[in-house]
């Protein structure tokens, strides 16, 4: 970490166990002051039958302008990671090293003394993490504004609503100007406007600080984060490209044993359950030959942002058919079904005799789809009746806009006037 000033945060084989029993954590606790008021080192607790190893050998690095997502099952060790990373918990193994300023979202009523307004305990959190008084003075403004609480600062915060607290305390810990950022699962603070305002306000502040966010929300983690950590019992099991990670933590919630793509460019995990369920009336139709194809009509697994994009369907027929059509809906990474195409919008359905072969070519001329890896399916249709439903081979689309936001980017022009 001393040699590179980009590191934030490194934790090194940290490793962090709790007592399974209340009388056991008193105990530890007891024997813990005792050795610290004796001079002596803490001792490590030992593995046992009444010890929880919350954190096994983590190691993980993060550098400025990072966003990093952290997902796995309850109990996997995302929170204790969080706290261990902001010196909350000290590790019983291993090391952690921080550089630069630390701001928490985590328990974000902490430090909202009841008994004070809302704007002094802008100046009393602003102290707990290390901000001198004329710091506070002058982000006092932003955070008022960006609260939206008005006129209510002025009262005690006891007298607040739960979701008026923690507006407060997101306010004064998003603006206190991070190096490092951890988040714990905070941003379903407030109503629609304030979270959209929270993920602006993040999205700005990742430019120049990193962050580390835990969340059960796959949607937030796949549009915010470039990077996955997912943790199985305390251990990692996937740190890399966020459609990777997502994918296997899916699989963990299904109870498949993770299994992480290899080195040499990975290996075929199957289609995901969200493209579920597939059918294929096999007396009616034979095995779909499904293919995504480039602008030249040549097979593909990956395109770049913008350039031509088609596929294509082949089958035979075991039966006759007399109104055939086909429908493709697309799904992101992380599951969200972004739209479809339908062939009998636009065409007439079909008929085709059994033993015949039918190919259908779809082509989309100039795509939008955002950087990232997409999925399909392909439903083939007999009037109202589904032949078959298939999922297409996963897709990258690569290259693209340096910023994007959603799922696609529009064709669009800006024009600009400035007058007077």
């Amino acid at each position: 970490m001393r040699g590179d000033p980009s590191v934030l945060l490194e934790l090194s084989g940290v490793t962090r166990r709790f007592p399974a029993t209340p009388t056991r954590d008193r105990r530890a606790w007891g024997r813990q002051v005792l050795r610290a008021l004796a001079g002596r080192e803490t001792a490590p607790m030992d593995d046992g039958p009444g010890v929880i190893t919350a954190l096994a050998d983590v190691s993980l690095t993060v550098r400025r302008g990072e966003a990093i997502g952290v997902v796995g099952l309850n109990g996997a060790g995302k929170t204790t990671l969080l706290r261990v990373a902001a010196g909350h918990l000290a590790a019983d193994a291993g090391g952690v090293c921080r550089r630069g300023r630390l701001a928490t979202l985590m328990n974000l009523t902490a430090g909202l003394a009841p008994h004070l307004s809302g704007h002094a305990c802008i100046a009393v959190v602003g102290a707990l993490v290390g901000h001198d008084r004329e710091t506070m003075a002058a982000a006092a403004p932003v955070i008022t504004a960006f609260s939206g609480l008005g006129d209510a600062l002025d009262r005690p915060v006891g007298g607040y609503s739960s979701g008026m607290a923690l507006r407060l305390g997101f306010s004064i810990a998003a603006h206190c100007d991070p190096d490092l950022l951890l988040v714990d699962e905070v941003l379903s603070v407030g109503d629609f406007p304030f979270r959209q305002r929270c993920l602006a306000h993040m999205m700005a502040l990742r430019e120049r600080a990193a962050i580390l966010l835990v969340s059960h929300n796959l949607p937030e983690v796949a549009r915010f984060c470039d990077r996955v950590v997912v943790l199985d019992r305390g251990r990692v099991v996937f740190d890399g490209a966020t459609e990777a990670g997502l994918t296997i933590y899916r699989r963990l919630a299904e109870g498949i044993a993770p299994s992480p793509p290899c080195a040499g460019g990975g290996r075929d995990e199957g289609p995901p359950a969200f493209l579920r369920p597939f059918h294929r009336d096999s007396d009616r139709v034979g095995p779909l030959d499904l293919t995504w194809l480039n602008g030249a009509g040549a097979a593909v697994d990956a395109v770049p942002f913008g350039a031509p994009l088609g596929v294509r369907v082949r089958a035979c027929l075991g039966a006759s058919v007399r109104a055939l059509c086909l429908g493709v809906p697309l799904y992101a990474a992380d599951g969200t079904r972004v739209g479809g195409l339908a062939s009998d919008v636009t065409e007439s359905p079909q008929s085709a005799e059994a033993g015949q072969t039918v190919s259908i070519t779809l082509t989309l001329p100039r795509q939008r789809l955002n950087p990232g890896v997409w999925h399909g399916v392909v439903v083939l249709h007999d009037g109202p009746g589904t032949l078959a439903r298939q999922p297409l081979p996963a897709l990258r689309i690569t290259g693209g806009p340096s910023r994007h936001w959603g799922h696609w980017t529009p064709e669009a022009r800006w024009s600009f006037a400035v007058s007077g």
